[in-house]
């Protein structure tokens, strides 16, 4: 989690680095083997996708998920009673 903006500097280098791995990856394996490409790269998106959230919420671009949003319920709410 980021928490100065120290760590938000490096956060963006991360992103910078992650692009070029996978700018690096694209030039050298996609030609080859589309499919390896495919699942190389899913590292770096996993991470880019993750540092990229980081700095949403740290610079406040992203609203938090409501606390219900995350809780499993055994019986539908009322929302999903009435759309029946």
């Amino acid at each position: 989690m980021i928490q100065t903006d120290e760590q938000l500097r490096q956060a963006w280098e991360a992103l910078g680095d992650l692009y070029l791995a996978l700018a690096s990856y694209r030039s050298k394996i996609l030609r080859a083997n589309p499919r390896s490409y495919a699942l190389i790269a899913q590292g770096p998106q996993d991470q880019i996708r993750k540092i990229q959230a980081e700095i949403d919420e740290y610079l406040g671009l992203r609203e938090p998920a409501p606390a219900e949003a995350s809780v499993l319920r055994e019986t539908p709410s009322d929302l999903d009673q009435r759309a029946s």
